[in-house]
């Protein structure tokens, strides 16, 4: 028996022969869903991509705070720096987890959109 299974968003059909004259539970051309138990399952690393190193600022402003050091271990969305834009204060973090390996603005630095404003290893 040919069954189509999905993994993950990708399809691959498979053979399936049945042991000891067991049956199966659906008639052919049905689809059914299996549980898979929570023991198989593994959370998977979150993917660093080469850009992940590079927080950029998402709007124009002025640097109000640096709050880490290079070398320090930062965790994702963890703020790194405030810039102030519009009267907001809008706290700046990496989008994955990495140690700081520079600070490229300074307090009183004035920003623009899209500025690379601190790298991770």
């Amino acid at each position: 028996m040919k069954l189509r299974i999905r993994v993950e968003g990708k399809a691959y059909e498979v053979d399936v022969a049945f042991l000891d004259g067991a049956r199966p539970a659906r008639e052919a051309g049905t689809s059914g869903e299996v549980a898979i138990p929570e023991s198989v399952l593994r959370p998977r690393p979150p993917q660093k991509l080469p850009e992940d190193a590079f927080c950029r600022s998402p709007i124009a402003g002025l640097v109000t705070a640096v709050l880490c050091a290079p070398g320090e271990n930062i965790r994702r969305n963890q703020p790194v720096l405030i810039v102030d834009a519009m009267k907001m204060e809008i706290k700046i973090g990496p989008a994955v987890d990495g140690t700081l390996k520079a600070v490229r603005v300074q307090p009183g630095d004035t920003v623009k959109s899209g500025q690379v404003l601190f790298e991770l290893y």
